[in-house]
């Protein structure tokens, strides 16, 4: 939830709210910061896998897209 809250400042009521609502929504928040950690942890070795941080990249955003999806529909 932390990093969705990052992503999303102006929604964190909404993003908490939902996260104790909403299973499916807790686990997307969850897959989310999974990822977003596991890009940081990538992005800082060296030397870096260029084609892996492009597939962590292209998966944070999709998540992104679906958590402000879900946040869209609660408005």
């Amino acid at each position: 939830m932390k990093k969705a809250i990052e992503r999303f400042p102006d929604q964190a009521d909404l993003i908490g709210r939902l996260v104790e609502q909403s299973e499916t929504f807790r686990s997307l928040c969850d897959d989310h910061q999974l990822a977003v950690e596991s890009l940081d942890t990538l992005t800082a070795r060296r030397p870096m896998d260029d084609k892996i941080v492009h597939e962590y990249r292209t998966l944070i955003e999709d998540l992104e897209v679906d958590i402000a999806t879900a946040l869209n529909k609660v408005r």
